[in-house]
């Protein structure tokens, strides 16, 4: 399987989606465009793949349905269907077909039939007839194998159709040419109801209008919580055409520098991975460029025999290369395992699409001679982690990219309006600094705010105590006690009356046809129907939770609580399962319900067990490693500028962001540290693995969280930690400035403790004078009553 643990950011964009899905769906409305927008190495075709499945059994929609799965390439679907099949298991309730299955005629429930759309456009229509294109002839025309005037693929769709089948189409790598005169015929032949978009970059975005108005869906995974997951790397650090004019000598040719650089690195990263035990061989991918055979032409060597030459100077076996052109294919052979011993991939563009190799860290592109145009796509095939985690080494978890491209040419994945922009000015640890050593947190994020399995456990104690029942009864001791509660067990029929009055939402109709049919529900009727009532029970019971110690996510929750009330129900009365359904169903409808009772008492019940069960996650995926600060080098963007004239910072240059909250506070504090006998002073970052953080808990979040600290400072043998906090109008009286302040003091109590010399806290400048709060209990009135100047620290 892809992916066992969806991640937190995962659950939630499939939250959404499902909600949206059935929004636009209730409208009755067709071709309703639902667009995913998601950066590259967020794992889009494993979310929808676990879409499909909760749709495929989900109370609120049990419509007869199938999908069509357009992708660009042979290639690229064939990794779609091969990712759904792996996510899968292999069989499932979900059969994925292809252009192999058209046989079959038709679709059936909830089919995904995958294509390269290439295979099915037309050229448009002349005089009204449809021309089709070479490759589209044999699927889209007529043939002794089909009925009419239509194609196979023509015929297929609608004999689906006939069925009263619904469409959904999903289009991969929507940002391609969909909205073509040449997608809209395609479109109007399949009619969705649906058309889910999936893409890192969308053309447009529909407006808060369409999305308000149910005319389009529109739902966006945020780059930050993708890196803050593990799941891609932290940065791209960039090496463009104007540091080889600077690093450049006259005896080293650019294209052998650019391949010295990443012999190199791939080395050192290597040696880190073996460090960790880790049996993963980093790869370098070396891109062609495109125009290679006309380079050939005009000069001695082309760019091929450049990269081979160099890596049989290197003693480079042939066997640990691949190569990956039209004409040519060697050793990509499970070239995508992590321990693969291919350490270099020589290829155009067949790698720059969809292809994933996770242990691939390093990137050498050559600069088109004709036309310089940067290859983007290429650049996301260095994004992933090889285990969706990050590593407690920190250049482990950055990508690298040497190019001779110019620095305004260069674009990275998802870098529309300013973001994941190319981290390009290096600073370094100052000669003669000896770092120190801070112990430091890494983890993931574990809280989906779900039901566990350990709700069966108090669902029981609960049901239990309020049925009076001892752990040793006669099942019809039991009985009579459900029944003194108000529960009926004998002859029970669901009242269509309670099903009319009951507040139940679905989005297929079900409910209302049950209705419209007029008559009660039992075990007798239809155990279909009763066991869709029950499930829309169980989500209908979580989702209508108001109480915030009750909320649980309904649509990972409401199984969960199936579960519970089945295995406590079989256990206690002992009947077939359509009876013990009938008598929870009947229950759950009335207004005066008992089950709803109980269940609510079990829920509250079971929130700090699940918030325990969530910290002991939480425990087991942080981890806690030694971090050298000041750190050998950081990266910075172009939204970083250097900061001159500066004598006690460690670093240099020193870059500091542009514009951002807080930032003239934080220059301040610079001129004043400068201004003190101090060793060194290290500005630290607010996330990534490179930087110093501290765990604690979130009260109020629910969940484990991590503390970064502005500034690390040494004075002789001791080290100060501060954050920069604004005014009592800004930051430093805030409840999560109190949590950070205090959880300090406890990791420098237990530093001291060890016998090392820390001192910190919060710090803040008032009315031109800086203090600090370094007291155990943190708090914050209007006079600064427990703070005390800065300058006694110093």
């Amino acid at each position: 399987m892809t992916i066992t643990h969806l991640k937190t950011f995962q659950e939630e964009a499939i939250r959404q989606l499902r909600k949206q899905f059935l929004e636009l769906w209730k409208t009755t409305n067709r071709k309703l465009p639902l667009i995913l927008k998601a950066p590259t190495g967020s794992g889009k075709t494993v979310m929808v793949a676990q879409l499909l499945k909760d749709m495929s059994n989900d109370p609120q929609f049990n419509v007869d349905k199938s999908y069509l799965w357009f992708s660009f390439s042979e290639e690229s679907y064939t990794q779609s269907k091969d990712k759904l099949f792996d996510y899968y298991g292999g069989a499932n309730e979900i059969n994925l077909l292809d252009l192999n299955d058209l046989s079959n005629s038709r679709l059936e429930k909830n089919n995904v039939f995958f294509i390269n759309w290439q295979k099915i456009k037309t050229s448009g229509k002349i005089n009204g007839e449809l021309k089709t294109t070479k490759i589209s002839r044999k699927l889209r025309n007529p043939t002794e194998y089909t009925y009419g005037d239509e194609g196979i693929f023509d015929e297929f769709i609608k004999r689906t159709q006939e069925d009263n089948r619904e469409l959904v189409l999903i289009i991969d790598e929507a940002h391609r040419d969909t909205d073509t005169v040449l997608a809209d015929e395609l479109i109007d032949l399949i009619n969705p109801r649906i058309i889910l978009k999936i893409t890192a970059t969308p053309k447009t975005e529909p407006s808060a209008s369409d999305v308000l108005q149910k005319r389009s869906g529109f739902v966006e995974v945020i780059r930050k919580d993708v890196i803050e997951e593990g799941l891609i790397k932290e940065k791209i650090i960039t090496q463009t055409k104007e540091d080889l004019d600077n690093l450049a000598k006259k005896e080293i040719d650019q294209d052998l520098m650019l391949l010295e650089l990443a012999f190199n690195k791939r080395l050192e990263l290597q040696k880190e991975y073996k460090e960790l035990g880790l049996e993963i061989n980093p790869l370098v991918l070396v891109q062609l460029p495109n125009d290679d055979q006309a380079r050939k032409e005009t000069l001695d060597k082309s760019k091929l025999e450049i990269v081979k030459d160099f890596l049989r100077d290197k003693d480079i076996n042939e066997k640990d290369t691949a190569i990956w052109l039209s004409n040519k294919k060697e050793n990509l052979e499970e070239i995508e395992q992590n321990d693969s011993l291919v350490s270099f991939l020589i290829f155009k563009q067949a790698a720059a699409t969809g292809w994933d190799c996770p242990r691939a860290s390093i990137l050498v592109m050559f600069r088109e001679i004709k036309s310089p145009v940067f290859h983007t796509q290429t650049v996301g095939r260095i994004l992933r982690m090889p285990e969706a985690i990050h590593y407690p080494k920190p250049n482990l978890n950055i990508s690298y990219l040497y190019t001779n491209y110019e620095r305004n040419q260069i674009h990275l994945p998802d870098s529309e309006q300013g973001k994941n922009k190319p981290f390009v000015f290096e600073s370094k640890r100052k000669d003669g600094i000896k770092p120190i050593i801070l112990q430091s947190t890494f983890m993931g994020r574990t809280d989906y705010n779900d039901l566990g399995d350990s709700f069966q456990i108090t669902f029981k104690e609960v049901a239990d105590k309020f049925f009076g029942l001892e752990k040793k009864e006669f099942v019809e001791n039991i009985k009579k006690k459900l029944i003194a509660k108000g529960l009926e067990l004998y002859h029970v029929k669901i009242k269509n009356k309670l099903i009319v009055d009951a507040e139940i939402e679905d989005y297929d109709n079900f409910v209302k046809e049950i209705r419209e049919r007029g008559e009660d529900l039992s075990e007798e009727t239809s155990k279909h129907d009763l066991e869709r009532m029950y499930n829309l029970s169980c989500f209908n019971i979580i989702s209508k939770q108001e109480e915030e110690n009750k909320k649980f996510a309904p649509e990972r929750s409401w199984g969960k609580l199936k579960t519970a009330l089945n295995v406590w129900f079989a256990e206690k009365i002992q009947e077939k399962r359509g009876a013990y359904y009938t008598i929870i169903v009947n229950d759950s409808l009335k207004p005066d319900s008992i089950l709803r009772k109980v269940i609510a008492e079990a829920l509250e019940k079971y929130r700090p067990i699940r918030q325990e069960e969530v910290k002991k996650k939480a425990s087991r995926a942080r981890r806690t490693e030694d971090l050298e600060i000041p750190r050998p080098s950081l990266f910075y963007t172009e939204d970083y500028e250097e900061i001159k004239d500066l004598n006690k910072n460690s670093m240099t240059p020193f870059y500091i962001g542009k514009d951002y909250t807080g930032k003239k506070n934080e220059t301040k504090f610079i001129k004043y540290v400068e201004s003190k006998n101090v060793d060194w002073w290290y500005k630290s970052g607010n996330s990534g693995s490179e930087h110093f953080s501290i765990p604690f808990y979130d009260d109020v979040e629910r969940k484990e969280k991590l503390f970064y600290p502005d500034w690390i400072i040494k004075i002789k043998d001791i080290i100060l930690i501060f954050d920069t906090k604004q005014g009592l109008s800004g930051t430093v009286g805030s409840y999560d400035t109190k949590i950070k302040a205090e959880v300090l003091q406890k990791w420098i109590r237990k530093q001291n403790k060890a016998g090392k010399k820390f001192k910190g806290g919060i710090i803040c400048n008032v009315a031109g004078i800086w203090k600090i709060n370094d007291n155990d209990e943190y708090k914050a009135d209007a006079n600064y009553t427990e703070w005390k100047n800065l300058s006694e620290i110093f």
